[in-house]
């Protein structure tokens, strides 16, 4: 997700000017027509402008989502004590042990007391706290159930970092065991190998092919690892470039949902997401139409946000939300049928939430058998290599036995 300003005018004529958050410039454009805008001028954003410099330095590298998640919690539970918002937020401020949240309750505070809503002290913080969360709150505000919103988003955030630690979790073993097999490898090629070369360096031809492999890949990464490693970070840089221009993003996003095995994962996840963040603005009384722009404002897909667009454009024009979402390839039958009958019962909120936990389950399946097809390729794949070392070391050592002497 990019950060773009931008200026444009009112329907009156004024010139206003703002930062919105998009997956590519045509998007960001898209939204500021979408609220009554007409841009003018739009350009991506400097790193430094995502957030108030004056007010919080750095502060999006030092403050997580699990703070966030624990302060929106602890926030909800005063709120719903009786603690009105100044007061629940100096409680926050002398709970908090991290330095870095510490400052950012602290300046929330300070914009509270200066008669900012609590939405417009949020927005402050573009990076810490995303569109998504400033809006809830704003629609929490403007109904009147501030507290409930609170509750509702902590649990919104529970929810997705427990989903996100249960991920983590399972690819820890696999992460643990390539980097302990591949540091074996090294070592056998770079400390192991070596010391047999020089018991076979006046054997010439005689050498078996599989030796002669294994001995020239010894060598090169012994002397020419410094190649070996400008070339992969060389890659890395380009390829990190190239995702990051728009015609870069357009490629991987139309690439991700194709993979074999994982384009099964991307589609589950970018579903569960979808649901669970359009269900919680519905719940939080965001009219649909302005939940449904948020939404594609959250989203890091420009193939989800075009879905989006069209799920828009025809609630619009009174079609519903379900025609569109049953003619993409991402959303999966069910998915559309729920959504259906969420529509003809007025459950739409309720029914996302069931889509969301379905396909939150659904991830945590795909993860397991993921991982489970993974595991024992790694041990494979280690096996084989390590396999290759001995059995090219053990061939030079019995054909020593055929040397005319």
């Amino acid at each position: 997700m990019e950060s773009y300003t931008y200026e444009a005018t009112t329907k009156e004529g004024n010139v206003m000017k703002g930062t919105i958050q998009a997956v590519s410039e045509r998007f960001a454009i898209d939204q500021i027509q979408d609220m009554g805008y007409f841009p003018l001028k739009v350009s991506r954003a400097e790193k430094e402008k995502a957030f108030d410099m004056d007010a919080l330095p750095f502060l999006r590298s030092r403050v997580t989502e699990k703070d966030i998640m624990t302060f929106t919690y602890q926030l909800g539970v005063l709120l719903d004590a009786g603690f009105t918002l100044d007061k629940a937020l100096s409680v926050l401020l002398d709970l908090s042990e991290k330095k870095a949240l510490k400052s950012l309750i602290k300046e929330i505070l300070s914009h509270i007391k200066s008669g900012k809503s609590l939405s417009e002290s949020l927005s402050k913080f573009p990076s810490v706290f995303p569109l998504f969360y400033v809006n809830m709150v704003k629609a929490g505000e403007t109904g009147g159930f501030l507290e409930e919103t609170i509750s509702r988003m902590a649990v919104y955030l529970e929810n997705s970092q427990a989903l996100k630690e249960d991920i983590r979790s399972a690819l820890i073993y696999p992460l643990v065991l390539s980097i302990v097999g591949g540091a074996a490898v090294v070592v056998l090629l770079t400390f192991v190998v070596p010391k047999f070369t020089m018991i076979f360096s006046d054997m010439g031809t005689a050498l078996p092919l599989p030796t002669i492999i294994l001995l020239a890949v010894s060598n090169g990464l012994r002397h020419y690892w410094w190649v070996i490693l400008l070339f992969v970070l060389g890659v890395f840089f380009c390829l990190r470039y190239y995702l990051k221009n728009e015609s870069g993003r357009r490629w991987w996003d139309g690439l991700k949902f194709k993979l074999p095995l994982f384009g099964k994962l991307y589609k589950e996840a970018a579903v569960a997401n979808f649901a669970r963040t359009f269900g919680t603005l519905l719940k939080s009384g965001v009219p649909i139409l302005n939940a449904l722009q948020i939404v594609k404002g959250t989203l890091r897909s420009e193939r989800l946000a075009e879905i989006i667009s069209s799920v828009r454009d025809g609630v619009k024009k009174g079609r519903g939300i379900s025609e569109p979402l049953k003619n993409s390839d991402i959303f999966p039958p069910i998915a559309v049928h729920m959504v259906i009958v969420g529509e003809e019962t007025g459950r739409l909120d309720e029914m996302l939430f069931k889509i969301a936990e379905r396909f939150d389950s659904e991830v945590r399946t795909t993860v397991k058998r993921l991982l489970s097809l993974l595991e024992p390729v790694l041990i494979l794949s280690m096996g084989v290599v390590v396999g290759f070392i001995v059995v090219a070391m053990l061939m030079a050592i019995f054909s020593i036995n055929e040397l005319p002497f």
